[in-house]
C-alpha cells in the first residue's frame, strides 16, 4: 500500500496511488507498507532509483543500511513495533532521503510514523523543506522512544514497590498489635511463590522492552551520525538548531536506557535474594526440626537396647517417665533457639 503526502491548499493531504496511476505533483512524502513489487517498481521508476528489499533492509551491516547512491540517501534504522502489546517487536524502517521528497519503505506499522502523519497534517508547516520533513520524522521516531522509555520506568518502578513493600512495613514505626495483624495477613507460602513468579516475569518483560529500545536508540544514533556530514551543510541556523537538539535527545535516551538496564538487573538480583531468604526459611524449618527430634530420638534409643539390667523398664512408672523425658527433651531445644534469637 502506498499513500502520498503532498500540499493542498495550504494543508498536508494523505493521497492513496495505485499502480498505474500518476505520480501527483510535488509529493512531500511517499509511504509504502508491504509494498508489492509492481508498487516498489512503479516509485523506483518515478525517482531513478533501485529501492532495497526486504532482506537487504534486515543485513546488520552499516555499509548496507547507511549509503548513497546517486543523491539518494538510504538510511535503515530498527523501529519499535507494538510496545503497549504483550509481544512488543523490532522491526526495519528505510528512510529514502530522494532530492524530491522523502520515502518511507516498512513491513509493519510502527506508532512513530503515525505520530508523523499526524503532526504533518496538524501542522503543515513541519515540511517546510525538505530537511524540515527529514528533521520532524527523526523528532517523531524520538519522542515515541522516549514515551516507551517513560513507560519502562513506570514499569520498573511498579516491580521495585512490589519487591520492597513489605521490607518497607518492617521498618514502619507500627504498634505492636498492627505489626502482629500485618503479619498474619501476609501471603501465605504458596501465594507468595506465585507473587515472585510473577514479579519475576515482569522484570524480564520490562529488560526484554529495554533490550528492544537499546537497539533502537543505538540504531539512530548510527543514522544521525551518519547523516550529520552530509546534511548539516544545508542547513540553517534554525534546523541547525534542531539538529543538534535532536542529537541530544537520542544521547539522553541512551543514558536512560543504560539506568533503565542496570535498575532491571538490580531489581531481579532483589528478586532473587528474597527467594532465596524464603528457601532459606524452609530450610531452617526442616534443620529445627531434625534437631527437635534428636534428643528425644536419643533416649527412645537408649530405652529401646535390648538389655537386662535397665531398672526402670521393670517399673509402672517407667513408661510416663521416658515419655516425659523425650517430650521435655525436645521443648528444651525450642527454648534455647528462641533465646538465642535463632526462630
Amino acid at each position: 500500500m502506498i499513500t502520498i503526502y503532498a500540499r493542498q491548499h495550504g494543508k498536508v493531504m494523505p493521497l492513496p496511488f495505485e499502480v498505474g496511476q500518476a505520480m501527483p505533483p510535488e509529493p512531500l512524502w511517499i509511504d509504502m507498507l508491504h509494498p508489492s513489487e509492481e508498487e516498489k517498481l512503479a516509485v523506483s521508476g518515478a525517482f531513478q532509483m533501485v529501492l532495497p528489499t526486504r532482506s537487504k533492509m534486515a543485513e546488520i551491516e552499516s555499509s548496507s543500511r547507511l549509503n548513497t547512491d546517486g543523491g539518494n540517501i538510504f538510511l535503515t534504522t530498527d523501529i519499535l513495533v507494538g510496545a503497549e502489546t504483550p509481544n512488543p517487536q523490532v522491526d526495519d524502517l528505510t528512510i529514502v532521503v530522494a532530492p524530491q521528497c522523502l520515502i518511507t519503505l516498512r513491513y509493519s506499522e510502527p506508532h512513530a510514523i503515525m505520530i508523523y502523519a499526524h503532526r504533518l497534517q496538524q501542522q503543515p508547516h513541519l515540511f517546510a523543506t525538505l530537511e524540515d520533513g527529514l528533521l520532524a520524522l527523526l523528532d517523531a521516531i524520538t519522542d515515541r522512544t522516549a514515551d516507551v522509555l517513560e513507560m519502562i520506568g513506570r514499569h520498573i518502578d511498579d516491580m521495585s514497590q512490589k519487591i520492597f513493600r513489605e521490607m518497607t512495613h518492617e521498618l514502619t514505626d507500627e504498634p505492636a498489635d498492627k505489626r502482629r495483624r500485618r503479619k498474619a495477613d501476609r501471603l501465605s507460602g504458596k501465594h507468595k511463590e506465585k507473587h515472585l513468579q510473577q514479579i519475576l516475569r515482569g522484570i524480564g518483560q520490562a529488560g526484554d522492552m529495554n533490550h528492544k529500545v537499546r537497539d533502537c536508540v543505538n540504531g539512530t544514533i548510527r543514522l544521525i551520525a551518519f547523516l550529520e556530514p552530509l546534511l548539516t551543510y544545508k542547513l540553517n541556523n534554525d534546523q541547525m538548531t534542531k539538529f543538534r537538539a535532536l542529537q541530544r535527545d537520542v544521547r539522553s535516551l541512551a543514558e536512560a536506557s543504560q539506568y533503565m538496564a542496570n535498575e532491571a538487573s538490580f531489581l531481579l538480583d532483589a528478586t532473587l535474594g528474597q527467594i532465596n531468604i524464603e528457601q532459606n526459611n524452609i530450610i531452617k524449618i526442616f534443620s529445627v526440626v531434625a534437631v527437635v527430634f534428636l534428643p528425644p530420638t536419643l533416649f527412645a534409643s537408649i530405652w529401646g537396647m535390648n538389655f537386662h539390667h535397665m531398672p526402670e523398664l521393670n517399673e509402672p512408672w517407667g513408661y510416663y517417665m521416658a515419655v516425659c523425658v523425650m517430650v521435655v527433651s525436645a521443648i528444651l531445644p525450642l527454648l534455647y533457639f528462641r533465646h538465642r534469637g535463632w526462630l
